[in-house]
């Protein structure tokens, strides 16, 4: 009967070491957007989002923030299913600019993750400047690809000064006039032109090739922009 019981124990835990991270309650999944956010966020330390999010899926929700600290409004949008993750940064009370943070994965043709932030800021919700970053993890460590796998669209598109975007930049230095919106389903980007760029509210679209592992200038958007700025709905 001990014996049988010790057998059973062993195969529960070799049945548990085998379960896919995925699987595993309480913890989010490797490959999954909070899961790559939190690694590159202990990665990169300056430049990248300080916001605290606690918990996984649905009870997850964020907190602090370099721009206005522990008294920030802050709304989490989190969708684990579609890779995707939107902070909305209301400030610390009347009058405070508002922030917004757009996290995407995707995965190149090898399976290696690639992980957009797009930031931006705003007011009465019509962004005024934002940035976008690709982070690729293709070579078992975080580097910054962004001018390896999308376009620059600041002087073509937007007829703007181009911005040049490191991985210290953070709040609300180097805004450009491009605003890179990312997918909350699908793997193509919209790009919009926002004022003072002399072409406001002129959009193209940025086709995800898996294949290249970059993103290809698409179609002309018809417009008008998405704004007010707000969170996809469900």
């Amino acid at each position: 009967m001990r014996r049988a019981a010790l057998r059973w124990v062993l195969a529960a835990a070799l049945a548990a070491i085998a379960m896919p991270t995925e699987a595993q309650p309480g913890r989010a999944p490797e490959d999954g957007v909070l899961y790559l956010f939190r690694d590159l966020q202990i990665a990169q330390a300056n430049g990248f989002p300080d916001y605290e999010i606690a918990g996984e899926g649905a009870a997850a929700t964020a907190s602090g923030g370099r721009l206005y600290g522990p008294r920030a409004r802050i709304t989490l949008t989190l969708d684990p299913a579609t890779d995707y993750l939107r902070i909305d940064d209301r400030g610390d009370g009347d009058g405070a600019t508002p922030f917004v943070t757009e996290v995407a994965v995707w995965f190149d043709a090898e399976g290696a993750p690639l992980l957009g932030l797009s930031e931006r800021a705003g007011r009465g919700g019509v962004p005024f400047g934002g940035r976008v970053r690709f982070y690729s993890h293709a070579s078992g460590r975080w580097n910054l690809v962004t001018d390896r796998v999308m376009p620059t669209l600041d002087e073509p598109l937007c007829h703007t000064e181009p911005q040049e975007v490191d991985e210290t930049t953070a709040a609300f230095e180097g805004l450009g006039r491009a605003i890179t919106l990312l997918p909350r389903r699908g793997t193509d980007l919209a790009v919009w032109c926002v004022a003072p760029s002399p072409v406001a509210g002129t959009g193209q679209a940025l086709v995800w090739d898996r294949a290249a592992g970059r993103f290809r200038p698409g179609a002309v958007l018809p417009g008008p922009p998405p704004w007010p700025d707000a969170p996809a709905p469900r």
